[in-house]
């Protein structure tokens, strides 16, 4: 079906410079409770649909040049309860996305490779998880606008680089795993469980085995959306960021200044 879409590619418009894999499903469970059968059809999705899309798309792309972007998640550095094939499968595509970077570096082919890394995205990703749990689940605060990760997609079709984290709360999260891992474990223990469930009955939603259908582009099930990250502005765009900074302690340096000629006269 990859090889089918990138032909038509080819055929239509002559060939493609940036392929994006961003397929994905999720499942809400205990570890030990989520049968086996919907863990591997979860990798298939996951997993396996990143690699084949990248198998295909780096055929095209060692020849014509171009960007490779697969898509991932904040939870490829660290782990959450309740949904571990969903991380498991994230921490495989970040380890397969990385070894196809050396590989490709390494035959000099003129492909960069970017892993964008997303927080909580006010998407139906929730919506079309399969749910083994009695209760509805929810993103955890805080949550940000699908259009924080296109922007983030599109910068680096164009500037490339080698990881980028989708929304601020991403990138503190993966520090925070990586930095005190026993601290996060901890809080993970007392808090992880609960920012994930509502008081809501389960309700039902399995595009595990169904595609989700309405096309709908969020959720709006979330509470309060972030419509941007300034942290991504700063990491994708650093002159824009740098003078936005400057702006602000012109501001501060001109109040400062007034202040002080005020209290001088007084």
């Amino acid at each position: 079906q990859l090889q089918a879409a990138a032909d038509e590619a080819i055929s239509r418009f002559g060939g493609f410079d940036t392929w994006v894999n961003n397929a994905g499903v999720s499942l809400y469970g205990r570890c030990v409770d989520v049968p086996l059968e919907d863990q591997r059809k979860l990798f298939g999705t996951n997993y396996w649909g990143v690699v084949n899309g990248s198998v295909v798309a780096v055929q095209h792309l060692r020849e014509r040049g171009g960007a490779l972007i697969n898509l991932r998640s904040e939870l490829s550095d660290v782990a959450i309860p309740l949904q571990g094939a969903y991380v498991a499968s994230k921490h495989a595509v970040k380890g397969f996305t990385d070894a196809l970077r050396i590989e490709l570096a390494d035959e000099r082919a003129p492909v960069s490779v970017t892993l964008v890394k997303p927080a909580g995205i006010d998407t139906l990703f929730v919506e079309h998880a399969k749910n083994y749990l009695d209760h509805q689940p929810k993103l955890p605060q805080p949550v940000y606008a699908p259009e924080v990760v296109a922007l983030a997609v599109l910068h680096t079709a164009a500037h490339p680089q080698r990881d980028v984290y989708a929304g601020g709360a991403s990138r503190g999260m993966a520090w925070f795993g990586r930095s005190a891992p026993r601290v996060y474990d901890a809080m993970m223990r007392r808090l992880g469980v609960k920012a994930q469930l509502t008081s809501e009955p389960r309700r039902d939603g399995d595009a595990l085995h169904e595609s989700g259908t309405g096309l709908s582009e969020r959720s709006g099930r979330h509470g309060r959306v972030r419509e941007r990250s300034f942290y991504t502005d700063a990491h994708t765009h650093p002159m824009s960021a740098r003078a936005a900074l400057m702006g602000v302690a012109g501001v501060l340096l001109v109040a400062a200044a007034r202040r002080y000629v005020r209290e001088t006269q007084g």
